[in-house]
């Protein structure tokens, strides 16, 4: 009998925002322990939250073993410790600088109010098993989560300004903040000439996401289906499991599976390359591993997660890639067809000018393929350099898609 044993721990302070003003402080600490037990072709798992008995979740996870639940045991004896964990803004003086920075926007931005969350998160794991590995993982992130709202308006919300990381400059969110509302206020009409169009980095890639995955692809199902190998995209577009692509992330370097990032193509130059598998699914398709492993609670079987994966740039700024171009800033509620048609209506988008933001662009939908979409018209994914606290990246499409 084999076993592995996971451990997540994480502090958390959150700010509540409402009105512009930081009106409460939450600190939450959580604690997540996962056993699994292997023998016979077969796994059993038990998990607890906060101060656990190791010894009683061991028994527990081998008495799960009679539920016979098929999973192979492939442990990898890998050690090693990585911290990321960095001084982004201290505990004691996060409500103060919080309070700053809200204070500063209202200040720039008087005719909206902001609303949401600002949080700090603190964050370690392990994972070990019998085979002797040992993994370690520390870091933090800072995420600022402003809802938007004009006071002459009556929606709930008007636009919205993120930024995630393990770096914070008062001076670039507060400087987003303005270029976004003041862009927002500014009614702008759609150019009379088709422009490029760019989204936030994966939000059409992703469209595919599913019919990537080992068990719907192996079923014949999807727009994916039977074209492994085949050129269907862009020379250009290369989509990978590869965590620490941004430098000022704190992200984990293994997979809830124990298996260490292998910066793993899914799509290289164009071409359909990989599929996204665990370790059952590897083994009952002879796939490669992938590293997208991702328990969905701390004691379900292991299934998928999106962690690490990327679209890789293709330039360092997407100023770079085009000067004029409509950015999109909200999307929901499309779809793909089954023959890779895309309708996304485009709920928020701004009018970009000789790389500057410069107004709000009127609502509407985008009608497309998505063969084509990242095919011929896409031009490339780089950092979002229209804003100077985010560490996104942007992709973008040629203007012979229209919308």
């Amino acid at each position: 009998m084999e076993k592995e044993k996971l451990v997540s721990k994480k502090e958390s302070y959150s700010v509540n925002v409402t009105a512009g003003k930081a009106d409460s402080l939450r600190k939450i600490v959580t604690s997540f322990t996962t056993v699994r037990a292997y023998d016979g072709g077969f796994i059993g798992i038990s998990g607890g939250m906060g101060k656990v008995d190791e010894k009683k979740l061991e028994k527990d996870a081998e008495t799960a073993l009679t539920r016979k639940i098929p999973y192979p045991c492939n442990l990898f004896s890998d050690k090693q410790s990585v911290d990321e964990t960095k001084e982004i803004v201290s505990p004691d003086k996060f409500v103060s600088t919080c309070a700053s920075l809200l204070a500063r926007i209202e200040k720039e931005l008087p005719s909206c109010t902001a609303s949401n969350k600002i949080s700090l998160e603190y964050s370690k794991h392990e994972y070990a098993n019998s085979k002797g590995a040992d993994l370690r993982y520390a870091g933090n992130n800072m995420t600022v989560a402003l809802s938007f709202k004009d006071k002459k308006s009556a929606n709930i919300m008007d636009f919205f300004y993120g930024s995630y990381g393990n770096t914070y400059n008062e001076d670039d969110c507060v400087g987003d903040c303005k270029t976004l509302g003041e862009a927002f206020l500014n009614k702008v009409e759609l150019p009379s000439k088709a422009l490029p169009v760019a989204f936030e980095t994966g939000t059409i890639p992703m469209m595919l996401l599913g019919d990537m995955i080992a068990e719907n692809y192996c079923m014949g199902a999807g727009k994916l289906a039977g074209k492994l190998n085949q050129k269907l995209f862009s020379e250009k577009l290369t989509l990978a499991v590869k965590r620490g692509l941004y430098k000022n992330v704190s992200e984990r370097f293994y997979d809830d599976e124990g298996v260490i990032d292998c910066f793993y193509k899914l799509i290289n130059r164009g071409e359909f390359k990989g599929i996204l598998t665990n370790k059952r699914s590897a083994a009952m398709f002879k796939f490669p591993l992938s590293s997208s492993a991702a328990a969905p609670t701390f004691d379900a079987v292991p299934s998928y997660g999106g962690t690490g994966l990327r679209v890789l740039p293709t330039a360092a700024k997407a100023t770079e890639i085009a000067r004029d171009f409509i950015y999109v800033a909200t999307t929901s509620g499309g779809d793909v067809a089954p023959d890779g048609k895309v309708g996304l209506p485009l709920q928020l988008a701004y009018l970009v000018k000789d790389g500057k933001i410069v107004g709000r662009l009127p609502e509407m939908n985008l009608s497309a393929n998505i063969f084509e979409l990242l095919g011929d018209a896409y031009l490339g994914t780089a950092k979002n350099d229209l804003l100077r606290g985010n560490v996104d990246a942007l992709d973008l499409f040629d203007a012979k898609v229209r919308v």
